[in-house]
């Protein structure tokens, strides 16, 4: 008997998103839980609940024998923080292991454009770019996506590592949604040559070029200015919503600079800007909110034999 366990963070978009998949940039930085996978060789098949993501990995890369896999989270289910990426690149390392094949865990580069092309192509999941890179990256990381489409992957993203402060707060909806609910209609009125949202991609695009300069300079009013227009052209896309919008607005009610969606929309989790995260998390319970993350420079994907 052979046991192979792998994890991987989650994440959370602070400027830029959803431009990724429009050939844009981003800053984004990981989320300090974790998504794990346990795979066990020479044992009868044990397999999760919903198999859609252990399919998706399995079509790409086959595994013989007896097997089990046992699945375990942290992170808020469907919360916007890409909790089924880190699932799906946490099993992808197992498999790749059991097979041999771990090698392919060395160029993280490239193993984070094969989990996107996993979920995009094999589970049948409209996402992002982003995504994938920042779970097997983990940190803070300003990521350049010239040359991507919705419909065509394009050259490899370039990825710029970061230190600095992270003022910022997580806060969840409770609000589930699937990210290609978002993701799928505004991408198509993209392709379609929609003026008002090729337009709103051009200056999130825009915004997430400049991010890069104001989280090292600690521009924060900056930063929070930005991050207050992003989320407006997102919203006047359609990818926002009444739980986040009247989340955003309590966190200004109470000291943030600025609130935007952490991924995709609909529901999900708000990151907030703010100089006090310890009082706006208190001030935010007492709203009834009861999630709350702290982003954090932590280790991407990673593979324990």
């Amino acid at each position: 008997m052979k046991v192979i366990q792998a994890s991987a963070p989650a994440r959370c978009g602070i400027l830029g998103n959803p431009s990724d998949i429009y050939g844009g940039w981003v800053l984004s930085c990981s989320v300090p839980v974790r998504a794990t996978c346990r795979l066990t060789l020479g044992v009868c098949a044990h397999l999760p609940e919903d198999t859609r993501l252990l399919d998706a990995a399995l079509k790409r890369f086959p595994l013989a024998g007896e097997w089990k896999v046992e699945w375990s989270t942290d992170i808020p289910r469907s919360s916007g923080l890409s909790g089924s990426t880190a699932l799906l690149a946490a099993t992808l390392a197992c498999i790749l292991a059991a097979r041999g094949e771990e090698s392919a865990l060395e160029d993280t580069v490239a193993m984070g454009e094969l989990v996107r092309d996993v979920e995009r192509h094999e589970a049948d999941i409209m996402c992002g770019y982003q995504d994938a890179q920042m779970i097997v990256h983990g940190g803070l990381q300003h990521m350049s996506f010239a040359g991507k489409h919705p419909a065509e992957p394009g050259p490899h993203p370039t990825l710029t590592p970061m230190q600095t402060d992270l003022p910022f707060l997580l806060i969840t909806t409770g609000v589930e949604r699937l990210s290609g609910s978002v993701h799928g209609p505004i991408a198509q009125r993209w392709m379609d040559g929609e003026p008002d949202v090729v337009g709103a991609i051009e200056t999130i695009t825009e915004l997430g070029r400049q991010a890069g300069d104001w989280a090292a300079k600690g521009d924060w009013q900056a930063m929070a200015e930005g991050m207050t227009e992003n989320h407006r052209l997102v919203a006047q896309m359609g990818g926002s919503g009444e739980p986040i919008d009247h989340l955003i607005s309590l966190c200004l009610k109470h000291g943030a600079r600025a609130g935007k969606l952490a991924g995709a929309g609909l529901g999900g989790t708000v990151i907030a800007l703010t100089d006090d995260p310890v009082g706006l998390e208190a001030k935010l319970r007492e709203e009834g909110y009861q999630k709350f993350l702290r982003p954090e420079i932590v280790e991407g994907l990673r593979l324990d034999r």
